[in-house]
């Protein structure tokens, strides 16, 4: 019986110090191992590892995933002098987990020294921009996308060597504007959305310039066709009809003048006419006599 008890007693006492002294290191975590605070070794590959027992040496945790945090909002001035207030969400993860452990310790430190970062690189970036870069109807004038990337490209290389941090991603989540910069926007906005209103006008009032020309163009070519038509028909006509009066008149003479007398009384002699002519005039020739014939 006491044998047994001291077995019992030996395997609790080499399972203590085996669980005292090995360890695991996930694939989402890397570990720097410390000896009353210094440390002695960093671990970035998962598995099981063995340490000095109990407190010689300790495990320090470090997660290596992708964080992402908010900036707090920081009123700054643009380049033109405008203040514009922005908000920003950092994306950021440990590359090198010793340097990280030696300066910061903690996520919740490393936030908020980025943030403090973010936002100095802030200041220094957008006194380059004016407000119509970070507002504006026309695409190609809005700068945002450079602004991120000059404030990552800055943000990571002086993380990189004070904190051993990699900042994966920089971007504006939220602009806003104080109430004397907002009635600026909106007069910007609206002076840019007349401007445009002016050209799409001018535009039309062009356009309709030039299919009102080619309308004229094209009615006086139909004008002067029709014209055109109009007169050799009626130069046809004209000599149709002569060619039918000289025939008529080859016929039968008298009765070709007749019927001429008789188409000028028409004209002539309307309601209520009055004429003096001589009496041996060739237009009464058929009033005096009949037969037409003239007198003597």
């Amino acid at each position: 019986m006491r044998y047994i008890f001291i077995i019992c007693v030996a395997l609790v006492v080499i399972l203590g110090f085996v669980f005292m002294s090995t360890f695991t290191v996930s694939e989402r975590e890397c570990v720097v191992l410390t000896q009353f605070g210094k440390p002695t070794r960093t671990i970035s590959t998962s598995g099981l590892y063995f340490k000095q027992p109990g407190f010689l040496e300790t495990v320090n945790r470090i997660d290596r995933r992708t964080h992402v945090f908010t900036t707090q909002p920081i009123q700054l001035l643009l380049g033109d002098k405008n203040p514009i207030v922005l908000t920003c969400y950092v994306c950021w993860r440990v590359r090198d987990p010793l340097l990280f452990f030696q300066s910061l310790v903690t996520a919740g430190i490393a936030t908020q020294k980025m943030g403090d970062m973010v936002n100095s690189q802030l200041g220094s970036v957008l006194g380059d921009f004016t407000l119509g870069n970070i507002i504006n109807t026309n695409p190609t004038d809005v700068k945002i996308s450079t602004i991120e990337s000059r404030i990552l490209e800055n943000t990571n290389v002086r993380a990189q060597d004070k904190y051993g941090i990699e900042v994966v991603q920089v971007g504006i989540r939220r602009i806003a504007y104080p109430t004397v910069v907002a009635d600026a926007v909106y007069n910007r906005m609206r002076s840019e959305r007349e401007k445009e209103a002016m050209k799409y006008r001018a535009e039309g009032r062009e356009e309709a310039a030039k299919i009102e020309a080619k309308a004229d163009r094209e009615v006086t070519e139909i004008l002067a066709e029709a014209y055109k038509k109009a007169q050799m028909l009626k130069g046809e006509g004209d000599q149709q009809s002569l060619k039918i009066y000289s025939e008529a008149y080859g016929k039968d003479k008298e009765f070709f003048e007749f019927t001429k007398s008789m188409e000028v009384y028409k004209d002539i002699l309307t309601q209520k006419s009055t004429l003096i002519l001589s009496t041996d005039s060739d237009l009464l020739r058929y009033l005096n006599n009949p037969r037409g014939q003239k007198q003597q």
